[in-house]
Formats: structure tokens, C-alpha cells, sequence
């Protein structure tokens, strides 16, 4: 337990990112080194999240907005109770035209993920410089702040993020036992 909750804010606001593994939903192994780009974004995520599902087109639009700006996604599901072959069809049927990773060592602890969709901005010194929501709001009609792209805005243009940190809200994230 102790070692659990030493790792639970390894990467946080500020610190470094270093190396961790996730799986492709075809089973490959990939480090998080080998799928590093400048800018990166990690965004926890879920099937059966009525949250998270409600996020599916805001982050395809994400997605295409910004990583033809250069920035690397990594959409991660942390969730044990929802198997690969669930997170395949889950990701075909919503249209994702990204690449959806699993969770296979529990990387959800190293950034301390709670929820889903939870998001982490990466710079290209490899350091966190946002955690939290994407918007202010799960209805599309009542989005006041959209934090992730502001946040990811700034970065882009190596200005400090304004808005470092925000609550994130949504499912919890189901973390296997130790």
C-alpha cells in the first residue's frame, strides 16, 4: 500500500514523465518512450462511462484539431471490468479514428487518474503542464471553459498554461488490485 500511494502522483503538475508501457488493442506492447511525440495528451477513458461517451465526438475533434498541429494522443483504458474486445468494438462503434491503448500495468496510477475522461498535457521537456477536465461541462450546450485546449494552446506556443489544473469529472477509473 505503501508503494501505491508513493506512485500516485509520480506524474504530476511540473514533474517528469518517465518511461511506462501500454498495450494496442491487438495486443502490442508499445513504451511510452516509442509513442512520444513533441506535445502529448493523455486522456483516460471508458466504455461504460456515460461521461466518458459523452466526450466520444469532443475528443475525435480534439484528436483531429490538434494532432494535425503535431500533438500525439495517447487514449488510454485503465478500466478491468472492460475487456479488450469490449474496447475494440466500443472504439469501431463510436468511430474513433484514433488509437485506443489498455492499461496493462497501471499507468492510471503513476498520473493518479480517478475518472474517466481525465486528461494530462505533456510539453516536449517531457513534463506535465495540465491535469484535468477537457471542458467545464458534460452537456456540449452549457461549455464554458474548454481547459484542455486552452491548456494545450498555450503549450503549443511555449507559454505557461494560465489554467494549470482543473477538477476532472466522470466515472471512476476500475484499477486492478494489488
Amino acid at each position: 500500500m505503501k508503494l501505491a500511494l508513493a506512485l500516485a502522483a509520480l506524474f504530476h503538475i511540473g514533474a517528469p514523465v518517465s518511461d511506462f508501457q501500454l498495450v494496442d488493442l491487438q495486443g502490442a506492447s508499445h513504451s511510452f518512450a516509442s509513442l512520444k511525440g513533441d506535445t502529448m495528451v493523455v486522456v483516460f477513458i471508458a466504455t461504460r462511462c456515460p461521461v466518458s461517451n459523452a466526450y466520444n465526438q469532443r475528443m475525435e475533434a480534439l484528436y483531429k484539431d490538434y494532432s494535425a498541429r503535431g500533438v500525439t494522443f495517447l487514449f488510454v483504458n485503465a478500466n478491468v471490468n472492460e475487456p479488450t474486445e469490449e474496447v475494440k468494438g466500443h472504439a469501431q462503434q463510436v468511430g474513433f479514428t484514433f488509437p485506443v491503448y489498455r492499461d496493462s500495468g497501471n499507468v492510471a496510477e503513476l498520473f493518479n487518474a480517478q475518472v474517466t475522461p481525465e486528461t494530462y498535457v505533456i510539453d516536449k521537456q517531457g513534463i506535465v503542464r495540465y491535469h484535468g477536465a477537457i471542458d467545464d461541462a458534460q452537456n456540449e450546450a452549457r461549455i464554458k471553459k474548454h481547459s484542455l485546449r486552452d491548456a494545450l494552446d498555450e503549450v503549443l506556443a511555449g507559454k505557461p498554461v494560465t489554467v494549470a489544473e482543473t477538477k476532472a469529472f466522470g466515472c471512476s477509473v476500475k484499477r486492478a488490485r494489488h
